[in-house]
């Protein structure tokens, strides 16, 4: 019942006043007419009930005002006309105008409608029945006002609640919407760090490959193989990525890539024709899962950006653990294309991706071309988790080199 009063509209409730106020409009008249009163007294009084009936088509709107005037016409009434009005038309007619004060009132109009009621009914039952004063004002007056207040406020309450069902709602939208977004961006920054790397170094095995097949055949067979081991590599970290179903034949699934696996990438970006040295100062600590693999993305991707845009070079790579903070460090004495390399580069989303990536963390990224020639890309990242719940992973275990 309560669902279908809640559904109705505006243009309802307008309707059903009107049939309402209308239906005890008619049996008022026929009441007064029918009374038995003279004539004048008779007419008086069908008039009198008409328009207490007609004050009923604002009670929604106007209830405060409504009740006041329907007083007013009482007191009329009762002063001129007939005594207190005992017909069921007249006794509905008050009930209806004391429950609307209790219903649509605020509070403030609410409390003065209840005390104007008392104040009217109260006067005419001790003017025509001293002894019994209290039943009119309680029946007449404090019940439907009670019980328009108790309804006012329950439907209040359900108001309230499904506003705020429907703002958890949008709120959970909106947090699926950037939970949607942020795994988005995940999945592009890893498909970019994967396959910029991974396809770099293909390439350029490919092209080394090509120019040596036939002068030495043993060669180009270990740059093929090599090709092949990246290959594997790059479709082991995909399946990684977009493989949460492991197929029962099917080979498993690698750990993301972290700090421990710096060997296995610098070797293979030896072998792609790029130089590497690698230096680690200081002693390593366990890292956050995701500090560890930001670090690990963050020299993949200078790497990478060596390989393919330095030319003939070499580069230095230095991870520092400091006390709060790892620093790592990435260098090459590359061709010098200087400012022009630097806006290729930023032109791209690999130093974007890194610096989302180290942002993430609480740390700092800068990258640009060296003065001595060459570009040089820094990272520092905290070394305790930022993020709740973070699980920590090995320290590297390798020699420290000063």
């Amino acid at each position: 019942m309560r669902r279908r009063l809640e559904s109705l509209t505006e243009r309802d409730r307008r309707v059903i006043d009107r049939a309402f106020a209308g239906t005890l409009g008619v049996l008022s008249v026929i009441e007064a007419l029918t009374s038995g009163e003279p004539a004048g007294i008779a007419a008086g009084g069908a008039a009198l009930g008409a328009a207490m009936a007609l004050l009923l088509l604002w009670r929604r709107t106007r209830p405060l005002a409504v009740l006041v005037a329907y007083i007013v016409l009482a007191a009329i009434g009762v002063a001129f006309l007939i005594g207190p009005p005992d017909s069921l038309t007249q006794v509905l007619m008050l009930l209806t105008v004391n429950y609307s004060v209790g219903m649509h009132a605020d509070e403030r109009r609410g409390l003065t409608g209840l005390g104007v009621g008392v104040a009217g009914i109260g006067v005419v039952a001790v003017i025509y029945d001293p002894s019994d004063f209290v039943f009119p004002i309680i029946f007449f007056v404090v019940t439907p006002w009670l019980v328009g207040r108790l309804l006012r406020n329950t439907m209040l309450t359900a108001r309230e609640l499904a506003e705020r069902a429907e703002l958890a709602e949008h709120a959970r939208e909106d947090e699926e919407r950037r939970a949607v977004m942020a795994e988005r961006n995940r999945v592009a920054r890893e498909l970019h760090d994967v396959l910029a790397h991974n396809l770099s170094v293909v390439v350029v095995q490919a092209g080394a490959a090509r120019r040596i097949v036939e002068r030495d055949p043993q060669r180009a067979a270990e740059v093929a193989a090599l090709i092949e081991l990246t290959g594997r590599e790059a479709l082991a970290e995909l399946r990684h990525l977009f493989g949460p179903v492991r197929r029962p034949d099917g080979p498993p699934y690698t750990e993301q890539p972290g700090l421990d696996d710096l060997e296995r990438l610098t070797t293979r970006v030896r072998h792609a024709g790029l130089e590497v040295d690698l230096r680690i100062k200081g002693d390593p600590v366990p890292l956050p899962a995701g500090v560890d693999l930001t670090a690990y993305r963050v020299v993949q991707e200078a790497l990478t950006n060596a390989l393919k845009h330095a030319g003939a070079a070499a580069a230095t790579v230095a991870l520092t653990y400091e006390p709060s903070e790892l620093v790592i460090s990435v260098e090459d004495d590359g061709d010098g294309l200087g400012p022009e390399r630097a806006a290729r580069l930023g032109g791209g989303h690999g130093l974007v991706g890194m610096e989302e990536r180290v942002a993430l963390y609480g740390g700092l990224l800068q990258a640009g071309p060296r003065e001595a020639g060459g570009f040089a890309v820094c990272a520092r990242l905290p070394t305790r988790a930022l993020v709740p719940g973070a699980e920590l992973r090995g320290a590297p275990q390798r020699t420290v080199t000063a």
